[in-house]
């Protein structure tokens, strides 16, 4: 017949649940670390390429210290051209506008807008200044020479879009695109493995017996 074995009181014990599979605090860190590297990289790639690309604006590197601290020397600044005379009447003293200094020189100059005027023909004209400059510009913008106001600047990234070429920036960006993609596919597999994993635990839990008592012929 069957008989209880009670040789160690098994009928008072709960099973001990299986600990599950958990991150250790060293590589949930890694994970966050990574993650939020690959946001960086991805939030830099839409706001120098993506961005600009999608709505025309262009991309240009300062040279100098002329705007810090709002725009640190090697900073990339991202500018909506000015193509229109609306687009020239929503100019406005605070702008931080990009320009031709003199018809000679092609090197854009890029400063805040501290005064609006009039010039000669009747069109707007800006006055503008460096934030790091003491005194305004000696003269002042024209529309001819107004080439668009900067959106929004990337500290850093100006000596990088110097360092290489058109054709190697390309590359770069591929690359990086190449990488990202990757790197989200292997986030995902490792998220779906470690629930399969969790999940597979809770299951084994939940089919061990309740109490410890065993029938024994």
């Amino acid at each position: 017949m069957a008989v209880l074995a009670t040789w160690a009181s098994p009928a008072r014990r709960r099973p001990t649940p299986e600990p599950g599979p958990s991150a250790t605090p060293l590589s949930a860190l890694r994970r966050v670390l990574s993650a939020a590297a690959a946001a960086v990289v991805v939030a830099a790639l839409l706001a120098l390429v993506a961005v600009p690309r999608a709505l025309g604006w262009v991309p240009l590197t300062v040279l100098s210290g002329s705007m810090e601290p709002a725009i640190p020397t090697g900073s990339q600044v991202v500018v909506r051209p000015v193509g229109s005379a609306e687009d020239v009447a929503r100019v406005s003293i605070g702008d931080v506008i990009t320009f031709l200094p003199r018809p000679d020189d092609p090197t854009p100059v890029t400063h805040r807008v501290v005064a609006v005027g009039s010039g000669a023909d009747g069109k707007p004209s800006f006055t503008t200044k460096g934030d790091a400059n003491r005194d305004p510009d000696a003269a002042a913008v024209t529309v001819l020479q107004l080439r668009g106001v900067v959106m929004y600047h990337v500290p850093v990234a100006g000596y990088l879009a110097t360092a290489v070429d058109p054709n190697q920036k390309r590359i770069v960006v591929l690359i990086g695109g190449i990488a990202l993609a990757g790197y989200a596919g292997w986030q995902l597999i490792q998220a779906s493995r470690s629930f399969r994993r969790e999940r597979a635990g809770r299951v084994r839990h939940r089919s061990r017996p309740a109490g410890g008592v065993s029938p024994s012929e």
